[in-house]
């Protein structure tokens, strides 16, 4: 399981019109910071990747279903911090750094929420 906390928001980061979040570690560049949320892992927990179709992620107590799981997303997600979350049905084509939750519509993210990846 990953634990990680929302540390800043980028000025056009927080749309839930386009229903989509995007992650980053510090190490983004400041066009990305700009779209992107950026977090920081939790030192306090056990931080190793094991997520799969059918797990949760949550984002403080609101939680969600992933239903489809980006073949980039681990190696992105565990090197430079970077993901996507996804709120739509999984398209045909779907993002191969994104992960797909379900129910649709973004939850509700500040600075200071934690993200459970792999409830």
């Amino acid at each position: 399981m990953l634990k990680t906390r929302i540390t800043s928001i980028g000025k056009h980061a927080g749309s839930k019109e386009d229903g989509l979040i995007i992650l980053f570690d510090d190490s983004a560049s400041d066009k990305l910071r700009d779209v992107s949320m950026i977090h920081e892992k939790l030192s306090d927990s056990e931080q190793n990747y094991a997520l799969a179709v059918g797990q949760k992620v949550a984002f403080d107590e609101q939680e969600y279903e992933i239903t489809y799981l980006g073949p980039l997303v681990e190696s992105n997600l565990m090197s430079i911090g970077h993901t996507v979350f996804d709120f739509h049905e999984v398209p045909t084509d779907p993002r191969p750094n994104a992960i797909y939750l379900r129910p649709h519509g973004e939850p509700d993210v500040h600075v200071g929420t934690v993200i459970t990846f792999g409830k």
